[in-house]
């Protein structure tokens, strides 16, 4: 049945990622970000290209 449609006329996207932080040397580890957990949008001078800011958790 669905839900309300809220996105009607919206813009909205999906992209799939992971971030991953290395620890140099030659016994370094991977840890890997892959949960998005909150977006905050910061207004630059120019509208049309503000800065993003993702918070990302692991799932380990």
């Amino acid at each position: 049945m669905g839900g309300q449609r809220m996105l009607v006329n919206k813009w909205s996207t999906f992209l799939k990622t992971r971030l991953v932080c290395s620890v140099p040397g030659r016994n370094g580890i991977d840890t890997h970000f892959d949960e998005l957990e909150d977006v905050f949008l910061l207004q630059t001078r120019d509208n049309k290209n503000p800065v993003i800011f993702g918070l990302f958790s692991t799932t380990r």
